[in-house]
């Protein structure tokens, strides 16, 4: 027990003595102080690369920035992400469109996961059920669907991946409507949806519509 809130403590005062709460990050780009949940990190290779850490467990100090393109273009002229580490650093030309294809293969692999776990319902009539019945925390379905579920329940909707794209994460041909149970797999990706879609919306793909937690219908 002692050991335990000595491990706490001294993680609470580094905290007081930093003013950085362990939920935030400073961008590097803008030097303001975000959400991580908001942001990219990176660390600087063996070959002096930068190299996005999605996943956030890749070893090296954490070069943090927003998660839009804009933000990592500017970071990657500006040279920041070297005056930060203070070692040598060499952003590829397409670090921006990197993250973007990176979160894309990200999310898809998550609603694999969200299958293997049972907690996906796949097809428009199940997803419809679903919903109704309010077992849905978030509903997906392809930018080409013939018809747009009613989501009077407003639980988070999105209609990022194509219906190949889901189809291939679920195992299937094409998958054009889906939904996800509440689970921790569910909250984990609606937030990399929602650094997918910073991505998207600002350069790499700005007619891919964004997550909306609050849709109208």
């Amino acid at each position: 027990m002692t050991a335990v809130f000595k491990l706490a403590r001294k993680k609470a005062d580094a905290a007081g003595e930093t003013g950085v709460s362990d939920a935030e990050r400073r961008c590097l780009a803008s030097g303001k102080m975000k959400p991580r949940a908001e942001m990219i990190r990176f660390v600087i290779g063996p070959d002096n690369a930068v190299v996005p850490d999605l996943s956030e467990n890749l070893p090296g100090h954490g070069l943090w920035v927003t998660a839009t393109p804009d933000a990592i273009r500017l970071a990657s002229k500006k040279n920041m992400f070297a005056k930060a580490a203070k070692a040598t650093a060499h952003p590829a030309a397409s670090l921006a469109e990197d993250v973007a294809r990176l979160l894309h293969k990200r999310c898809l692999e998550f609603l694999g996961l969200a299958k293997g776990a049972g907690i996906a319902v796949l097809g428009e009539a199940q997803t419809e059920a679903a919903l109704r019945a309010h077992k849905l925390a978030l509903y997906l379905h392809a930018p080409d669907a013939t018809r747009v579920l009613d989501n009077r329940n407003s639980i988070a909707e999105c209609e990022t991946f194509s219906r190949d794209a889901m189809g291939a994460a679920f195992g299937y041909d094409q998958i054009v409507y889906a939904g996800l149970a509440p689970h921790r797999l569910t909250e984990k990706l609606k937030l990399e949806i929602k650094r997918l879609q910073s991505m998207l919306t600002l350069g790499v793909n700005p007619t891919t519509p964004a997550l909306d937690e609050n849709p109208k219908g």
